[in-house]
């Protein structure tokens, strides 16, 4: 490899990591999330700002070559262990758990925002589509995309507006948990019918969702035993090292799923995701190693990952208003309403009904990061991706807010709901 590359790899690195992390942090001190400053770092120094106001530095900073694909590369592991950190922090208990308003809400909440995507989605221009012969695909991708919440990112608001350990929050994320684990095999069905180019449900979705739905039991029955089994001798050793060489297992599993998930034509974040899973619900998995996984992945990985995302894309010229109000409309009032209702059929007060609307619209960085998916499949445009992100961030911002407002008289009263263990 010649040095110029390696050189230039290093500095635009340097670069992404270094902005996404002062603009992240930025975003934090300021109350927002810190993937919205990330975000906006990307701007910063890409195409849209950088590339208009000094075009020279951008291309020598992000050109093609050997440096730009290392750094996709790096883009890549990013997402792989973005979705395997997401994995590890549901609780799968909290799905076995029976609860009338846990069911309707985590059903209606994902059913009735997909079919309002899916029917969207059938009726949009060929201008807002990536390949107006594929709209079945980008259809069925729209109402995943709706259907979807972002575990990470609602959990983060229960803790920051106090809401974590009331009942309302806790159906919250058992809601959530339920979306992001359909949500996320409905996608990795749909990427591997993707890959073959079939669509019809007697074949390609059917054989998909067969292939995904096995790879999820693999991970379960096999993989959540032997990383069971593993962590459990690492505790035992009792030596400085253990800690560490479990964590390093921990990687070589997930990134073995992840690269299994690929060869079988589903898209490797389902296999960080499957992987994620199973190691995640390991009672030998311990708070510090995972800590130790989620700071790494969080301060090393996603914030270059999120700047990455919008580098190269013109957010100024690829932003249309109406497409962008059409889909923060269709997003925010498909899932409110869907998670409302279904919360008032599982018995809960209207005023907690809603707050739990509003706790089930924030999208976050799974949007984000399944919208910057289906752009590299070129299921997408640009102008969807950059709507699809604009939804993400302004849910995310509404959501914590609303709640606190609609509970702020309605805490004693909610309904008594089972609590999941939430890792924090």
């Amino acid at each position: 490899m010649q040095e110029p590359e390696l050189l230039l790899f290093l500095t635009s690195l340097a670069v992404l990591l270094g902005a996404a992390s002062l603009m992240g942090a930025i975003a934090n001190r300021l109350g927002g999330a810190p993937v919205v400053g990330e975000i906006v770092a990307g701007i910063l120094i890409g195409k849209t700002v950088l590339g208009r106001l000094c075009p020279e530095a951008f291309e020598w900073l992000f050109r093609e070559g050997a440096a730009s694909t290392m750094l996709q590369g790096y883009k890549a592991l990013g997402i792989v262990l973005l979705l395997f950190v997401a994995g590890i922090e549901i609780d799968t208990a909290s799905l076995r758990r029976s609860s009338k308003a846990l069911f309707y809400t985590s059903m209606l909440s994902a059913a009735i925002p997909f079919m309002v995507g899916y029917g969207i989605g059938l009726a949009f221009p060929d201008r807002y589509l990536a390949d107006p012969s594929q709209r079945t695909f980008h259809a069925l991708f729209f109402g995943i995309a709706l259907a979807i919440s972002a575990l990470p990112v609602i959990t983060r608001t229960l803790i920051d507006f106090g809401l974590i350990k009331t009942e309302v929050g806790a159906l919250v994320l058992s809601s959530a948990v339920a979306n992001d684990v359909v949500g996320w095999l409905c996608f990795g069905a749909l990427s591997r019918a993707m890959s073959t180019g079939e669509v019809s449900v007697g074949n390609g979705i059917a054989v998909s969702l067969a292939v995904t739905a096995l790879c999820l039991a693999v991970a379960l029955l096999i993989l959540r035993p032997l990383a069971d089994r593993w962590l459990q001798a690492a505790a035992r050793a009792h030596t400085l090292a253990s800690p560490l060489r479990a964590l390093s297992m921990i990687m070589v599993m997930a990134l073995l799923a992840a690269a299994a998930t690929e060869r079988l034509g589903i898209h490797a974040v389902f296999g960080g995701f499957v992987a994620g899973l199973a190691i995640g619900s390991s009672p030998n998995l311990s708070p510090h190693t995972r800590q130790v996984l989620r700071d790494c992945v969080t301060n090393l990985f996603t914030p270059a990952f999120f700047a990455m995302m919008s580098l190269h894309h013109d957010f100024v010229a690829a932003f249309d208003p109406l497409l962008v109000l059409i889909v923060v409309a269709a997003a925010c009032v498909s899932k409110i309403v869907g998670a409302a209702l279904g919360a008032r059929l599982g018995g809960v007060g209207g005023r907690a009904a809603w707050a739990i609307g509003f706790g089930m619209n924030s999208r976050g960085a799974m949007e984000i990061l399944l919208a910057m998916i289906a752009l590299d499949a070129k299921i997408i445009n640009a102008k969807m991706f950059v709507a699809l992100v604009t939804m993400a961030i302004a849910t995310s911002l509404i959501s914590g807010p609303a709640m606190a407002r609609l509970l702020r008289h309605r805490r004693a009263a909610s309904p008594a709901v089972p609590t999941p263990a939430v890792h924090e």
